[in-house]
């Protein structure tokens, strides 16, 4: 059985980059807030916290929220859009990984985990398949 998203993901999760563009620095964040403008404030203020640094010198960008990553997202199940980070065509081609989940949904966490899960099984399942040739 499949982790659906509660509902209070589906109305206040937002997404966003932590770290300057074209950085190996940055990171995926997750958090739950009423608005974009909450979401982005909140966000400030914990990396802040987090990471020891100045509010100031978070950088945040690409905050989304959740119906934003459903609609530009090309997965069957639209629950897994919001991991989504990359495509070729109407092909997912990169997911989030190491995700900073600023947030105790524990049905977003348990989303996150299946999709790994079902990752890692294609992933053994075609390495199997090269090695038998």
């Amino acid at each position: 059985m499949s982790t659906q998203l509660s509902d209070r993901c589906r109305t206040s999760l937002y997404r966003v980059i932590f770290g300057k563009p074209k950085s190996s620095d940055e990171s995926v964040v997750f958090l739950l807030a009423r608005s974009r403008e909450a979401a982005n404030r909140r966000a400030v203020r914990t990396l802040a916290v987090l990471f020891d640094i100045p509010e100031a010198d978070v950088y945040l960008y690409n905050l989304a929220s959740f119906a934003d990553l459903v609609g530009s997202g090309v997965s069957d199940d639209e629950d897994v859009r919001v991991f989504e980070t990359g495509w070729k065509g109407a092909e997912v081609s990169a997911w989030v990984e190491h995700p900073l989940f600023l947030t105790d949904d524990t049905s977003l966490i348990g989303k996150w985990a299946e999709l790994y899960a079902d990752i890692a099984r294609s992933q053994a399942l075609a390495a199997i398949k090269r090695a038998n040739g």
